[in-house]
Protein backbone atom coordinates (compact mmCIF):
# COMPACT_ATOMS: atom_id res chain seq x y z
CA UNK A 1 0.00 0.00 0.00
CA UNK A 2 1.26 3.47 -0.89
CA UNK A 3 2.06 5.99 1.81
CA UNK A 4 -0.22 8.97 2.20
CA UNK A 5 1.28 12.44 1.81
CA UNK A 6 -0.21 15.10 4.06
CA UNK A 7 0.40 18.80 3.91
CA UNK A 8 1.30 20.65 7.07
CA UNK A 9 0.96 24.42 7.27
CA UNK A 10 3.79 26.04 9.22
CA UNK A 11 3.84 29.46 10.89
CA UNK A 12 2.57 32.33 8.74
CA UNK A 13 4.95 35.02 7.50
CA UNK A 14 2.96 38.25 7.44
CA UNK A 15 3.32 41.70 5.92
CA UNK A 16 1.21 44.25 7.81
CA UNK A 17 1.35 47.98 8.54
CA UNK A 18 2.19 47.06 12.15
CA UNK A 19 2.59 43.90 14.14
CA UNK A 20 3.52 41.63 11.24
CA UNK A 21 6.65 39.65 10.53
CA UNK A 22 7.53 42.36 7.98
CA UNK A 23 6.20 45.83 7.17
CA UNK A 24 3.80 46.61 4.30
CA UNK A 25 1.99 49.95 4.48
CA UNK A 26 -0.92 49.96 2.00
CA UNK A 27 -2.94 52.70 3.72
CA UNK A 28 -4.44 55.20 1.26
CA UNK A 29 -2.57 53.65 -1.70
CA UNK A 30 -3.69 55.75 -4.67
CA UNK A 31 -5.16 54.38 -7.89
CA UNK A 32 -2.41 53.72 -10.41
CA UNK A 33 0.22 53.25 -7.70
CA UNK A 34 1.97 50.34 -6.02
CA UNK A 35 3.65 49.43 -2.79
CA UNK A 36 6.18 46.74 -1.90
CA UNK A 37 6.67 45.19 1.50
CA UNK A 38 9.95 44.93 3.36
CA UNK A 39 12.23 42.12 2.20
CA UNK A 40 11.93 38.82 4.06
CA UNK A 41 15.01 36.60 4.45
CA UNK A 42 14.26 32.87 4.59
CA UNK A 43 17.89 32.23 5.55
CA UNK A 44 20.15 29.41 4.39
CA UNK A 45 18.66 26.50 6.37
CA UNK A 46 16.41 23.87 4.84
CA UNK A 47 12.87 25.17 4.34
CA UNK A 48 9.72 24.49 2.35
CA UNK A 49 9.54 25.64 -1.26
CA UNK A 50 5.72 25.76 -1.52
CA UNK A 51 3.68 28.52 0.06
CA UNK A 52 0.02 29.40 0.26
CA UNK A 53 -0.41 33.15 -0.21
CA UNK A 54 -3.28 35.44 0.75
CA UNK A 55 -3.71 39.18 0.14
CA UNK A 56 -6.52 41.43 1.41
CA UNK A 57 -7.55 45.06 1.07
CA UNK A 58 -10.45 47.43 1.64
CA UNK A 59 -11.37 50.39 -0.55
CA UNK A 60 -11.53 53.99 0.66
CA UNK A 61 -14.59 54.83 -1.49
CA UNK A 62 -17.18 52.74 -3.30
CA UNK A 63 -15.29 50.74 -5.94
CA UNK A 64 -16.58 49.53 -9.30
CA UNK A 65 -17.22 45.79 -9.59
CA UNK A 66 -14.62 44.14 -11.79
CA UNK A 67 -11.74 46.47 -11.00
CA UNK A 68 -8.60 44.85 -9.60
CA UNK A 69 -5.61 45.03 -7.32
CA UNK A 70 -2.62 43.21 -8.85
CA UNK A 71 -0.54 40.99 -6.54
CA UNK A 72 3.11 40.18 -7.28
CA UNK A 73 6.11 38.66 -5.56
CA UNK A 74 9.58 40.18 -5.87
CA UNK A 75 12.54 37.85 -5.33
CA UNK A 76 16.26 38.25 -4.86
CA UNK A 77 19.42 36.28 -4.21
CA UNK A 78 20.67 39.14 -2.03
CA UNK A 79 22.55 40.82 -4.88
CA UNK A 80 20.21 40.75 -7.88
CA UNK A 81 16.57 41.79 -7.28
CA UNK A 82 13.67 41.50 -9.74
CA UNK A 83 13.54 45.31 -9.83
CA UNK A 84 15.60 48.16 -8.45
CA UNK A 85 13.07 49.58 -5.95
CA UNK A 86 15.11 48.48 -2.92
CA UNK A 87 14.43 46.21 0.02
CA UNK A 88 12.21 48.28 2.31
CA UNK A 89 8.48 48.88 2.73
CA UNK A 90 8.23 51.56 0.06
CA UNK A 91 6.39 52.90 -2.96
CA UNK A 92 6.83 51.22 -6.34
CA UNK A 93 8.65 53.86 -8.37
CA UNK A 94 6.66 53.29 -11.59
CA UNK A 95 4.22 50.90 -13.18
CA UNK A 96 7.04 49.56 -15.36
CA UNK A 97 8.70 48.11 -12.26
CA UNK A 98 6.08 45.31 -12.36
CA UNK A 99 7.42 43.84 -15.63
CA UNK A 100 10.04 41.53 -14.05
CA UNK A 101 8.00 40.49 -11.04
CA UNK A 102 6.18 37.17 -10.70
CA UNK A 103 2.45 37.81 -10.82
CA UNK A 104 0.65 35.82 -8.16
CA UNK A 105 -2.88 36.90 -9.07
CA UNK A 106 -5.42 39.65 -8.74
CA UNK A 107 -7.94 40.73 -6.14
CA UNK A 108 -11.14 41.33 -8.09
CA UNK A 109 -13.61 43.81 -6.67
CA UNK A 110 -16.82 41.77 -6.48
CA UNK A 111 -19.10 44.24 -4.68
CA UNK A 112 -19.67 48.00 -4.97
CA UNK A 113 -19.13 48.68 -1.26
CA UNK A 114 -16.44 49.88 1.14
CA UNK A 115 -17.56 47.39 3.80
CA UNK A 116 -16.15 44.04 2.62
CA UNK A 117 -12.58 42.92 2.75
CA UNK A 118 -11.55 41.93 -0.79
CA UNK A 119 -9.30 38.87 -0.77
CA UNK A 120 -7.38 36.66 -3.19
CA UNK A 121 -5.22 33.61 -2.51
CA UNK A 122 -3.24 30.90 -4.21
CA UNK A 123 -0.10 28.78 -4.16
CA UNK A 124 3.43 29.68 -5.20
CA UNK A 125 6.84 28.01 -5.26
CA UNK A 126 9.61 30.21 -3.87
CA UNK A 127 13.10 28.73 -4.18
CA UNK A 128 14.68 32.17 -3.63
CA UNK A 129 16.19 33.31 -0.34
CA UNK A 130 14.58 36.77 -0.29
CA UNK A 131 10.99 37.77 -1.11
CA UNK A 132 8.80 40.88 -1.00
CA UNK A 133 5.10 41.17 -1.86
CA UNK A 134 4.13 43.95 -4.25
CA UNK A 135 0.56 45.21 -4.67
CA UNK A 136 -0.54 47.53 -7.48
CA UNK A 137 -3.80 49.48 -7.22
CA UNK A 138 -5.26 49.15 -10.72
CA UNK A 139 -8.65 50.56 -9.70
CA UNK A 140 -9.84 53.69 -11.46
CA UNK A 141 -9.71 56.72 -9.11
CA UNK A 142 -10.25 54.70 -5.90
CA UNK A 143 -7.59 54.63 -3.17
CA UNK A 144 -7.27 51.92 -0.56
CA UNK A 145 -8.67 52.48 2.93
CA UNK A 146 -6.78 54.77 5.31
CA UNK A 147 -7.16 52.19 8.11
CA UNK A 148 -3.90 50.25 8.50
CA UNK A 149 -5.52 47.01 9.70
CA UNK A 150 -7.65 46.76 6.51
CA UNK A 151 -4.76 45.46 4.39
CA UNK A 152 -2.13 42.74 4.42
CA UNK A 153 -0.33 39.85 2.80
CA UNK A 154 0.78 36.49 4.18
CA UNK A 155 2.71 33.45 3.11
CA UNK A 156 2.08 30.12 4.81
CA UNK A 157 4.89 27.58 4.31
CA UNK A 158 3.48 24.21 3.22
CA UNK A 159 5.44 21.07 4.13
CA UNK A 160 4.70 17.61 2.71
CA UNK A 161 4.78 14.84 5.31
CA UNK A 162 4.79 11.19 4.29
CA UNK A 163 2.80 8.91 6.58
Amino acid sequence: MANKVYQIAETDITWLASGGTNALTLTSLSAGAGRQGARHDFGTSARPIRFAWRAWIKANATPTVGQVIEVYIKTSDGTHSDNSDGTSDSAVSSGDKRHNLQRLGIIVIDQASTTPEFVASGMVELPHRYVQPVLWNAMSAIALSATASDHGFKLTPIVDEIQ
